[in-house]
């Protein structure tokens, strides 16, 4: 289906526009419209595959929609599609005061207006609207009927979506490169450090989202709240998210290079120490942009400079561990979001030059909070704010 457009179409402001669901059929024009955009090194027939393969993951099987900015009294099949995006409803953390709740989030992204439309309003409409519809969108079987918060990821930098509630919050990361064989052993041997063992999805699954480990995040949430008095909010770092990014990877991988092996190594980790993290491959246009992010790290925090030593040295361990499958993978670098300082401390280990870049741009992670209304106070922090959670 592909809908000519107007030839005089409403003002952005007018009241006939409205924000709705996209039919199956819109769903697919507006994946050929934003592969423009987004489409990378695929064709558009196995892009609009990808979009097909992703959104049948368990992460957005019930709970991915499509909107679609319109006039309301044109009918489908015959209205023009002014703006689009889409929302992945995910689970998530709430503390405040001490208590915990779980909670229902969304993340939004594929943000689009075709070209021929920009600047007329079109998008910074269909946000406002999106930003009342999230407000209770899939809420009808929480305990609470209003969203607390949403995300999304800007690459259009930090003011637009500003504007319309989504604040802008850490944006940064560091980027080591791809490393041989070689260069592998030479780096373990040099800082002495241990051998990390890699993990399958069925490791990650057992090493990082039991349910021991998913309720340590939930004690950490609720102790932090305890000592500050902004709530805390996290996305739930579960077998769902990594999936849905382990999806993504294995379909590039397999349509770009179909001789080789799917992906397998899906992270690292140091048994002794507790310290573990997932990755996955992401395929750019050329193969400077082909990146191996790291998704999430697990650690204990260490008590002590012996066991703070040891989750260091674990960590240096993992990150030179990825720098190796990326280079086997075919990518450029290995990238995470964010580091905490143990992280930090690890990367000194590995690479002392290394810069940690300010994102000013490009994927901005940025959030809505709505729980000054819901008695939960004006302000909020952030946690686990990791590449996982990008949609």
């Amino acid at each position: 289906m592909v809908v000519a457009h107007d030839s005089a179409l409403p003002p952005a402001d007018s009241p006939e526009l409205v924000l709705v669901p996209a039919t199956p059929e819109e769903r697919v024009e507006c994946i050929k419209l934003h592969s423009v955009a987004f489409k990378g090194p695929l064709d558009l027939e196995t892009y609009i595959a990808r979009e097909n393969h992703l959104v049948d993951q368990s992460l957005t099987r019930d709970g991915l929609t499509c909107w679609v900015l319109v006039d309301r009294n044109k009918p489908p099949g015959q209205r023009t599609i002014l703006s689009s995006c889409e929302t992945y409803r995910k689970k998530a953390f709430l503390a405040h005061g001490g208590h915990l709740e779980d909670i229902i989030t969304h993340g939004i992204g594929t943000v689009y207006s075709r070209p021929e439309f920009r600047g007329k309003g079109y998008a910074g409409r269909m946000i406002k609207e999106l930003s009342q519809k999230l407000d209770s969108w899939q809420m009808e079987k929480e305990k609470r009927t209003r969203s607390v918060f949403s995300v999304l990821y800007s690459d259009i930098g930090k003011t637009f979506y500003a504007r319309f509630g989504w604040k802008p919050f850490p944006a940064s990361h560091i980027s080591l490169p791809a490393i041989t064989e070689e260069e592998y052993r030479q780096g373990l041997a040099k800082v002495n450090l241990p051998k990390p063992r890699t993990l399958t999805a069925d490791d990650v699954r057992t090493c990082m989202c039991g349910d021991k480990i998913i309720q340590r995040q939930r004690d950490l949430l609720r102790a932090a709240s305890e000592e500050s008095a902004r709530a805390q909010v996290a996305i739930a770092p579960d077998i769902d998210h990594f999936r849905w990014h382990w999806a993504r990877e294995e379909f590039y991988a397999e349509r770009l290079f179909p001789n080789r092996d799917p992906p397998v190594v899906k992270g690292a980790g140091v048994d002794h120490t507790g310290v573990y993290c997932t990755w996955n491959r992401s395929f750019g246009e050329t193969v400077d942009e082909n990146t191996l992010y790291i998704l999430h790290w697990e650690f204990d925090q260490p008590i002590g400079p012996t066991q703070t030593k040891a989750t260091v040295e674990a960590m240096a361990a993992i990150l030179r561990r990825a720098q190796l499958e990326a280079h086997g993978s075919n990518m450029a670098h290995v990238e995470f979001w964010n580091p905490t300082p143990l992280v930090l401390e690890a990367v000194a280990l590995l690479e002392p030059t290394a810069k940690l870049v300010h994102r000013e741009q490009s994927s901005i992670p940025c959030l809505k909070w709505n729980g000054a209304e819901q008695d939960l106070g004006n302000d909020v922090e952030w946690s686990l704010n990791e590449k996982y959670g990008w949609c």
